[in-house]
């Protein structure tokens, strides 16, 4: 019979670096406390929503010291108006002195105006009445004198 020597320490049974405890399941002291992941402070409830749960929240609200250009605007009242331009008359130069320059059409039987026309607008009308009356009129919405809106359209 053989002896067996004293058992060795076999290098395969060794500890094995792989079970080992894994470095990524241990805790990253960069995940510690993310900031990003805190409660963000616009997300708390809003105390004014609080007093009246009634109020929608997109509705405008009317701002305390606003500018008048930036409070709420009350539909106007005035009717508006349509009709066809017959006649038409461009100032070149502002009259009376110090206002501004204005287009006129004659629209049911009254001269209306428009106030500043830009140059795309003055070229239109021209071209409706002088260039291509037989094939262009000038559609006018007004209220009052005062010319609301206007369209160049073939007949």
């Amino acid at each position: 019979m053989t002896d067996i020597p004293a058992e060795k320490e076999n290098p395969a049974e060794k500890e094995n670096p792989a079970e080992k405890e894994n470095p990524a399941k241990t805790e990253n002291p960069v995940e510690k406390e993310n900031p990003a992941e805190k409660e963000n402070p616009a997300e708390k409830e809003n105390p004014a929503e609080k007093e009246n749960p009634a109020e929608s929240v997109t509705a405008p609200k009317e701002m305390q010291g606003a500018p008048e250009g930036q409070k709420a605007v009350e539909p106007s009242r005035v009717a508006v108006k349509t009709g066809i331009a017959t006649r038409y008359w461009l100032e070149l130069m502002p009259y009376p002195a110090g206002s501004e320059r204005s287009l006129w059409l004659f629209v049911n039987d009254d001269w209306k105006h428009l106030d500043d026309p830009d140059p795309s607008t003055q070229v239109s009308v021209q071209d409706a009445f002088c260039r291509c009356s037989e094939r262009l009129e000038v559609l006018v919405w007004y209220s009052e004198d005062v010319i609301k809106g206007l369209v160049v359209k073939t007949t």
